[in-house]
């Protein structure tokens, strides 16, 4: 990636927010697109620079302590150093150099490294040999791809795709089958939440609409569902996916 990163134009074709990306071509028809989410780039150079003061901050307490003693053993302040080093990737960003004569320690950073990692911030690369397709068509594919990988991971854990209590191959294929059939639903749910311009998961909008409730009743011999009344947020959700909203009185049922 680091040489890559040095060939082509350094221009970025921005596609959205969380989307910018550049394409380097090979002459041997190899093409590499270097895909940027600004707002990634942004959460991990943040992340970056609260490790940086945290071990800057440790570093630089270490240094007193070696200041302040008149013999400090060595062993023992390399050993400190090398522990605080070996967390929030220290040994990448700093180094360090102590006096054995004047018993000082010193510190300092790694800008050539560190440059590099402002530069890799958000970016992730695809690498492809596909002729025809554009390059905002092959990040495409690949998030096409992402989703599906993420779906028959969803579909082991929270659709507990494993058949444990079938036996027979029909039996088994028709619990595989409702498990697409119900990624298929959650996706459909999704871009029509994303038409509404609501950034919320199939998930947690299904998470919101779970907590609409239904008191009962009974009144005589009749029993009566009375629905709460929706948020503004389930509303939404049920506008998005046109579905209109119930009504708060149920159809009274005998009882017995």
């Amino acid at each position: 990636m680091k040489k890559v990163l040095k060939e082509g134009a350094p221009i970025y074709c921005r596609t959205s927010e969380q989307l910018e990306y550049r394409e380097v071509k090979k002459e041997d028809g190899l093409r590499y697109i270097l895909c940027r989410n600004p707002e990634v780039a942004i959460s991990q150079h943040r992340e970056r620079q609260e490790d940086l003061a945290y071990l800057q901050a440790q570093l630089e307490q270490l240094k007193g302590k070696v200041a302040s003693q008149k013999r400090p053993a060595l062993k023992r302040v390399i050993r400190q150093a090398e522990e605080i080093l070996s967390h929030r990737h220290g040994h990448r960003f700093f180094d360090y150099r102590l006096e054995e004569k004047g018993r000082q320690l010193t510190y300092f950073r790694k800008e050539e490294a560190l440059a590099l990692e402002k530069e890799l911030d958000g970016l992730y690369i695809l690498r492809t040999r596909e002729p025809e397709l554009e390059a905002g068509e092959i990040i495409q594919a690949y998030r096409d791809l992402a989703d599906v990988e993420r779906a028959f991971r969803t579909m082991k854990s929270v659709l507990d795709l494993r058949p444990f209590f079938h036996r027979t191959e029909d039996r088994v294929r028709t619990h595989v089958f409702i498990c697409v059939l119900a990624y298929l639903l959650e996706k459909l749910m999704e871009k029509a939440l994303q038409r509404a311009q609501m950034p919320l998961s199939a998930e947690k909008a299904l998470s919101s609409l779970k907590q609409m409730g239904v008191a009962v009743m009974q009144v005589g011999q009749e029993s009566y569902g009375y629905v709460s009344e929706p948020t503004y947020r389930q509303r939404q959700v049920l506008a998005a996916l046109d579905i209109p909203l119930p009504s708060r009185v149920l159809v009274p049922q005998k009882l017995g």
